[in-house]
């Protein structure tokens, strides 16, 4: 009985082993069926057949996976993830499973265990190229471009012919802000990608940041050709035509943007940039005020609304505290967070509140840069201007004397940022007869084009026919801006450092330095948030170092420049506006016209950080501010003392 018992149970055993095997092998018939529908595209079906075998057995891994990728496909990212993390425990060793995972983890949002997903997925396979990629898609949306970079690299190297590697790979060199390296990748994913949209939008969007505005422009509007309703190609060329500072052009792109993706706060954020920079400012407002309704903890709409004059309750300044200092946030958010808690405070005279916060965002801006491979290089910095100073002598202009294209229609308007070039444009502007044009890159590529084709700055080397073509095509490009203005402005502060070549191309220019107290400059610098360029206006010592430097620099040109030269000092403009206009307008050779005065009332578009300064009537409280913030200035103060004085204040 106990050895029939026995071999009974044994039968049984086996039958169910059997029956078993053929169920398993009946929803791995359903499973592979499924996955062919897949495989098509047939998303409906493969689910429906993912679900018969699920219906048999709930917890088939495979089933449970591809049904979450079915999901994942179809936007559903909450079922999604549920399904594919039940299926995880049953395929532990599947590479795909730990990819898929991911993908919706980083569609969701969830970046930090997207990336820890898909280096699972690449320990089980070193070789996996599209695990690779979307690590580095991952890494570069939470702004670690370095390696995103290296992920991206990995994946070109495993997977050549995908054009999603090569587009990593540019989004980590842009946010590296090695933009002209960025190009190479992207036009080898049009090459292997040429009717998709995005890539034509990514090439465009690195060459706008290169300043090749038309052909970025041109590589837009191909992107839009392909699809015409896609809102971030719109908000790209938005972008670009406002670079261009085609600003009617701008606001109709963003405005395009908006109606097709009505709660896209960075386009509804950037059409109030617009807006504000055309002086359009109640407009403006209501896009900044969206964006807050939109996304309460989006920080730059609060900088926005800031520096165009509006306060915050204490409810918002606890909520951008709570973005300062979450490092869970992006660092761009939490630096964003930073300025304008530091602007809002500083405007409600809350000054030891404000500091520790521009000094925050600012540490975290250095470190990002740092990690980039940027830091301010005060030792180049003198070097250079030492150079400049060797360089022009007076016999360095009597030899260029004789070639340059006479016009006295170029005024250049030079100096520190924040040291007042922009109200002295608005001043001058505001007469009918000058023309304002902002801030200008043209003089910095008049000299890489020279400088390949002579052999240095001595311009005795130069080919003379050749400068002067250039010089005559750049007048020609100003008067074509100006619309008839006999003095036409360019407000690059930087070109202080080409004034010798401007003496060299133009020797009929005129010159304006500005200047300002250094402690009031150095700290102005410190609390503006330039986005990009000027490492200096991260440490306020390195604020100091550079202001000393471009005094002396502005010194030396006073003295040495065969030009007509006028400095305008900041606090004088400001305690005798009319007096210093009506001297600035007859420098520029002009009749006096009331309207100078009412310059804030001129509708021009200003796209400078004092955009609506500037269309405010003068006050005070800019001269002496250093004062308010004196027992948190050490470091700056100690600076400016290795300079002679810190002119002009004392």
């Amino acid at each position: 009985m106990v050895s029939t018992t026995a071999a009974l149970g044994a039968r049984i055993a086996s039958d169910e082993q059997k029956q078993e095997a053929r169920q398993r092998a009946g929803r791995l018939r359903t499973v592979r069926a499924g996955f062919a529908h897949h495989q098509a595209g047939r998303l409906r079906r493969a689910e429906a057949l993912y679900r018969k075998a699920l219906h048999k057995d709930p917890d088939d891994a495979n089933a449970l996976h591809l049904l979450g990728v079915v999901a994942y496909q179809c936007g559903e990212l909450g079922t999604a993830l549920r399904l594919i993390e039940r299926a995880l425990p049953g395929l532990p060793e599947l590479p795909d499973a730990h990819l898929n995972y991911g993908n919706a983890l980083r569609e969701a949002g969830r970046l930090a265990e997207a990336a820890a997903s898909y280096r699972r997925a690449i320990t089980l396979n070193p070789d996996y190229g599209m695990a690779h990629n979307n690590l580095a898609a991952a890494l570069n949306q939470q702004e670690e471009f370095a390696a995103g970079l290296a992920s991206s690299e990995r994946a070109i190297a495993l997977i050549p012919e995908f054009f999603g590697a090569y587009v990593n790979c540019a989004d980590a060199l842009m946010g590296l802000e090695r933009f002209a390296e960025a190009e190479g990748p992207l036009r080898r994913a049009l090459d292997l990608a040429p009717d998709r949209m995005q890539t034509h939008r990514d090439v465009g969007w690195a060459l706008a940041k290169l300043g090749r505005y038309e052909e970025a422009v041109s590589c837009l509007e191909q992107a839009i050709a392909l699809d015409p309703d896609d809102p971030t190609t719109h908000f790209a060329l938005g972008t670009t035509l406002y670079l261009r500072k085609d600003l009617p052009g701008s606001e109709a792109e963003f405005r395009r943007a908006v109606a097709l993706a009505p709660r896209y706060t960075a386009a509804w954020h950037e059409l109030g940039t617009v807006l504000r920079s055309s002086g359009r400012f109640d407009e403006a407002l209501i896009c900044f005020r969206r964006v807050v309704d939109l996304d309460p903890d989006w920080p730059e709409a609060y900088r926005s609304l800031a520096v165009t004059g509006q306060q915050a309750d204490e409810a918002q300044l606890r909520r951008l505290e709570a973005v300062l200092k979450n490092s869970e946030r992006s660092v761009s958010d939490r630096i964003s967070a930073g300025f304008a808690l530091g602007i809002l405070l500083d405007n409600a005279e809350r000054c030891d509140q404000a500091f520790p916060c521009f000094a925050n965002a600012n540490a975290l801006h250095r470190q990002q840069r740092a990690e980039a491979g940027e830091r301010f290089d005060i030792g180049a910095l003198r070097r250079q201007v030492d150079d400049l100073i060797e360089l022009a002598t007076p016999d360095f202009f009597s030899a260029a004397a004789p070639w340059g294209n006479p016009s006295q229609a170029p005024v250049f308007i030079v100096g520190m940022p924040r040291s007042g070039t922009s109200l002295v444009e608005q001043i001058a502007a505001s007469h009918s007869r000058v023309f304002g044009a902002g801030e200008l890159h043209a003089l910095g590529e008049i000299w890489k084009t020279l400088s390949t084709h002579n052999r240095g700055r001595q311009v005795e080397n130069w080919d003379a026919a050749f400068a002067r073509r250039f010089a005559d095509r750049h007048v020609e490009s100003l008067q074509a801006l100006g619309n008839g203005a006999v003095r036409i402005i360019d407000k690059m502060p930087d070109n202080i450092f080409f004034l010798w070549l401007v003496a060299a191309l133009f020797p009929s220019a005129r010159i304006i330095l500005c200047r300002r107290d250094l402690r009031d400059v150095s700290l102005s610098c410190y609390f503006n948030h330039f986005t990009e360029g000027h490492l200096y206006t991260y440490d306020l010592a390195d604020c100091g170092a550079r202001a000393l430097e471009i005094d002396r620099l502005a010194t030396h040109w006073s003295r040495v420049l065969p030009l007509e030269v006028r400095a305008v000092d900041y606090e004088k403009l400001i305690s005798d506006l009319e007096g210093e206009s009506r001297h600035l307008i007859e420098f520029l050779g002009l009749v006096w016209e009331p309207a100078c005065l009412d310059f804030y009332r001129t509708e021009r578009p200003i796209l400078s950080a004092s955009a609506w300064q500037v269309r405010q009537p003068l006050y005070r409280r800019s001269i002496g501010r250093w004062r308010r913030y004196e027992r948190h200035l050490g470091t700056l103060l100690e600076r400016l003392a290795q300079g002679d004085d810190v002119r002009p204040g004392r």
